[in-house]
């Protein structure tokens, strides 16, 4: 069931669990909870205003990013994305689309790349503490994951990849073929896909979707939160207006708005752990690595055979035909990823060129705080967001860059990779869209602002969603392991309530 914000003024509306965000996360938490017990009140909060025009997310998403989404974005930003919190990025040619304030969050425009985060992603990063969960915790939960997300099971290796689809498995010294499975399109979008028989926020579906309801304070006494104090904004105005104000009390509150989002509400509702903002990461993108004679390496079959090509250099629908593709990436085997103390990356040959992008080490200094600028709808302070590498990145980036040329000459001696400096690359690098950190989990909160269960380590009922939970960034397009994280919180919640 769907509602709009201006329905409510001056109210207190109740649940068991209220969810604010209705992107990959929240949709997925609210699916796992009802699906379980039916009986539970479950609110989804959308601060996105319903345009009537449902098949043109763009329309509805652009107006409020500008309004809502706006602040200071300096440090790397500040040359290559200056205008990184409300515009896609026009370096590539359809754009990187970093945030959205729309109905099904990044759902909306993703493509459904999806694969596990690797087991030494679990091990954390040289000078921070590891993940308080493992792989081996996650695994039946990245099961689950594969079937609400309708691919070919929980099967990402080369070797199962190249028997279902007549290909080989290429070999490249100290690098891994690994693969990715690419949803099917009708499943992408979590706001109008279907879950089991029927999309859960339509209909009788015992959820209910309040959009045009935007967070304004988390308000909390005594460790707990006590409510949520809510806004919905008018339909006409440029900017618009503030239209009702209305309050949800629940048992639980989760917030899944995006690791900026995430950070710049806890830090507006003034809790208090001076870990909240910091650690923003994301998988650095540059793009068109080219050989020696100016061809995308390994597109030609001068590097890979035939059938280790097909499993790299293009998105393969392999029976049976259920809109599901996979594509391979080369990434540095775990030997090699400790061996030399780096962040894990991945090469991308595909049709249209080349792509490569890296693991960003967690570091304190790249945070998300509050200018003293306000937005002109509510009032409230902006998001300041400061980006920059370390020296471990530096390290990544030339170490990986080093050993795949070395890897490429053992195939073909003659060749050699055309790639830029690292000065160079901080002059032109792009975020990807992947958000991680602000958030992270951690044994205490010393080091974290979450707990191994996404609980806050300062509020006992407030939990996070998403991938600012993340420790470290690892190097899988974080979607999945959001959607597989989101299941194994609905059933702590499930328990807990």
């Amino acid at each position: 069931m769907i509602k709009n914000g201006k329905d409510y003024d001056k109210e207190t509306l109740t649940a068991d669990v209220c969810i604010v965000g209705s992107g990959p996360a929240g949709i997925t938490i609210a699916w796992e909870l009802i699906n379980k017990d039916p009986s539970l009140r479950v609110i989804i909060l959308d601060g996105s205003r319903d345009t009537g025009n449902a098949t043109d997310y763009w329309k509805q998403n652009w107006p409020n990013k500008v309004w809502l989404y706006d602040g200071l974005s300096d440090g790397l930003f500040t040359h290559n994305e200056p205008n990184f919190l409300i515009l896609p990025n026009n370096q590539y040619p359809n754009g990187v689309r970093e945030r959205e304030r729309t109905y099904g969050g990044t759902s909306a425009h993703w493509g459904g790349q999806s694969r596990p985060l690797d087991p030494i992603t679990f091990e954390g990063v040289p000078g921070y503490d590891g993940w308080p969960v493992t792989y081996d915790e996650m695994a039946p939960y990245y099961s689950r994951a594969a079937d609400l997300c309708r691919l070919d099971g929980d099967n990402f290796t080369a070797e199962y990849w190249a028997g279902k689809t007549d290909g080989e498995v290429p070999h490249l010294t100290g690098f891994n073929a690994e693969m990715y499975q690419f949803i099917a399109h009708e499943n992408l979008n979590f706001a109008t896909r279907t879950f089991g028989e029927d999309n859960i926020t339509i209909g009788d579906s015992p959820v209910l979707v309040i959009r045009n309801a935007s967070l304004l304070l988390v308000n909390h006494t005594d460790g707990s939160v006590d409510s949520l104090q809510i806004a919905s904004m008018s339909d006409d105005g440029d900017p618009p207006s503030k239209q009702t104000e209305f309050t949800v009390k629940a048992t639980s509150y989760v917030l899944a708005m995006g690791a900026v989002a995430n950070a710049r509400q806890m830090l507006l509702s003034n809790i208090k752990n001076d870990n909240i903002g910091r650690h923003f990461m994301c998988h650095p993108l540059v793009a068109n690595y080219l050989d020696n004679q100016g061809n995308p390496i390994f597109v030609s079959g001068e590097y890979l055979s035939a059938g280790e090509s097909r499993l790299m250099s293009g998105n393969i629908t392999p029976p049976p035909n259920n809109g599901v593709t996979v594509q391979g990436r080369f990434i540095p085997n775990a030997e090699v990823t400790r061996e030399n103390d780096i962040g894990r990356c991945w090469f991308w040959a595909g049709t249209g060129g080349n792509g490569f992008y890296f693991e960003q080490s967690p570091n304190p200094n790249s945070r998300i705080t509050l200018t003293d600028t306000t937005d002109p709808v509510f009032g409230q302070k902006q998001t300041h967001i400061h980006w920059e590498f370390n020296e471990h990145d530096e390290k990544t980036y030339n170490t990986v860059i080093a050993l795949f040329e070395k890897a490429i000459q053992k195939i073909n001696p003659a060749a050699s990779l055309t790639s830029i400096s690292w000065d160079e690359l901080k002059s032109r690098v792009v975020v990807n869209g992947h958000h991680m950190g602000t958030t992270r989990m951690s044994t205490s909160a010393e080091n974290g602002v979450v707990d191994k269960n996404l609980c806050s380590h300062d509020l006992d009922n407030l939990y996070v969603a998403g991938s600012s939970v993340w420790p470290s960034a690892g190097i899988s397009n974080p979607t999945f392991s959001i959607i597989a994280f989101s299941i194994r919180l609905a059933d702590y919640l499930n328990k807990a309530i």
